[in-house]
């Protein structure tokens, strides 16, 4: 079994936020990471800024919707470091808020393509990989949003609920061959976050009081070593779950 250093990681996302977070703190641990965004100019920043750090990455742009573009993206990773090990699907186009009756076909058919669809265009891509050396970790990105049930955010939560119930069919299909898949669910601060802040500081801070914590997650500080857990040795039996990372805002039953 790959120790987590020996290991290599798409990213998607990974230009800003949390996906930025994930592929600095798994490149610090050794990780080869491949950083993908639909923007170049994020992502390559990204990559720089691990380099500097002594780590190994390479940038490409790439629409998880994109299912050519995915398996290129894959097909380069195995070229370049030899397999695939670990794929972290993160990035998620954000929809506009709106209400069940006034939600728009466009904007269920992006969330849903972006999330659902673009998560399993690279989970498929990835699979004869990883079946072939019987090893691999799949971690999906869901939302407090969908399983709780928040108004106004029928497109964006019904598609993460929709990643949830990808997760548990693939970690129950896919656990004779070694790969584990899980989802995680974030609360941690975001550049949108922060913008949000900047116009509303007093909701801001509301929100920020109703957490038990008192303040949002920091992406690398503690989102980031719990990908780095799912993606190593360590979780080799751990497959299937949903787990809710944002300072026991969410707790599930």
């Amino acid at each position: 079994m790959k120790q987590l250093n020996e290991k290599i990681a798409i990213v998607t996302g990974a230009g800003q936020g949390i996906g930025k977070g994930i592929a600095l703190v798994l490149a610090r641990r050794g990780v080869k990471v491949v950083c993908t965004g639909r923007r170049l100019e994020p992502i390559e920043a990204t990559v720089a800024e691990i380099k500097e750090e002594g780590g190994e990455a390479f940038a490409m742009t790439c629409d998880s919707a994109d299912r050519e573009r995915v398996y290129e993206v894959v097909e380069k990773a195995v070229k370049e470091y030899g397999s695939i090990d670990v794929i972290v699907n993160n990035g998620q186009a954000i929809v506009p808020s709106s209400n069940v009756e006034d939600t728009t076909y466009e904007n269920m058919l992006l969330a849903w393509q972006s999330g659902t669809i673009g998560s399993l265009n690279y989970m498929q891509a990835a699979f004869p990989y990883m079946k072939e050396q019987n090893e691999g970790r799949i971690i999906n990105f869901a939302s407090a949003t969908g399983m709780f049930g928040i108004a106004g955010q029928l497109a964006y939560a019904s598609n993460k609920e929709a990643v949830r119930g990808l997760t548990k069919v693939a970690a129950k299909e896919w656990g004779q061959y070694g790969i584990c898949v899980n989802c995680v669910l974030p609360g941690a601060e975001s550049p949108a976050a922060k913008q949000w802040a900047e116009k509303f500081p007093e909701e801001y801070e509301k929100q920020v009081m109703l957490n038990p914590m008192r303040r949002f997650g920091d992406p690398e500080k503690d989102i980031a070593p719990l990908i780095a857990f799912l993606a190593g040795p360590d979780s080799c039996y751990y497959s299937g779950q949903s787990l809710l990372v944002d300072g026991a805002n969410s707790i599930a039953p």
